[in-house]
């Protein structure tokens, strides 16, 4: 049974990884074509919304990527135990593109919020606290408090992640009910939010349990 919730989490964080590396992708291709085309999208769409932030978006879109592929990467324990330097010099870059993309998205949060009111909390609730996880994973790892900085680094990717369950979410709101893409994105990213951060630290217990 243990085996099988650990190879569950792994297969289904490496599924979340790829939805949402493929979706930044795809989210990159359309911000470019609103710049060049604005007129092929309707004034309704999250693409035509963020023609003003388009900067900040690429800001946010561009090192998000990077932080997908180099997190699940430092996660790997063969790798990190393996090539210690490689491991210490991927994860300060790590780090910084976290608080690149943590503090773009409280930025986005606080100016520019395509959806209603509950996304502008959730989302900045979000920002602070995986910035302040940020801040923990580094203050730990220069303590030399290695236990302690794989599992804030942990809830920074692990949560980061939410972004991909939170389209899943929005599908099950705008084809069950009778919502659309804003008014669900608030109360979706608020679920997919709250069910990573849980799982998150049911998943970090564990590894604690296993330890002793």
């Amino acid at each position: 049974m243990t085996k099988f919730f650990r190879y569950f989490f792994i297969v289904v964080s490496s599924a979340l990884v790829l939805i949402l590396l493929l979706a930044s992708i795809y989210r990159l291709f359309q911000l470019h074509l609103v710049s060049i085309h604005p007129d092929l999208f309707s004034q309704n769409s999250i693409e035509f919304f963020y023609i003003n932030p388009l900067l900040l978006a690429y800001i946010h879109i561009i090192p998000g990527l990077i932080f997908l592929i180099l997190g699940g990467y430092q996660l790997i324990p063969y790798f990190r135990k393996k090539n210690y330097k490689i491991h210490r010099f991927i994860g300060k870059i790590f780090l910084v593109l976290s608080a690149i993309i943590f503090s773009t998205v409280i930025v986005l949060a606080l100016f520019y919020t395509f959806g209603d009111w509950i996304e502008s909390i959730v989302t900045l609730i979000f920002g602070i606290f995986l910035l302040f996880c940020t801040y923990k994973a580094y203050t730990t790892a220069r303590k030399k408090r290695f236990i302690e900085h794989s599992n804030w680094v942990t809830r920074i990717y692990f949560i980061a992640l939410s972004v991909s369950t939170l389209r899943g979410i929005i599908g099950l709101f705008t084809t069950l009910g009778d919502d659309t893409l804003q008014s669900s994105f608030g109360k979706s990213f608020l679920i997919a939010f709250v069910l990573h951060t849980f799982l998150v630290e049911l998943w970090i217990k564990y590894l604690s349990r296993k330890s002793i």
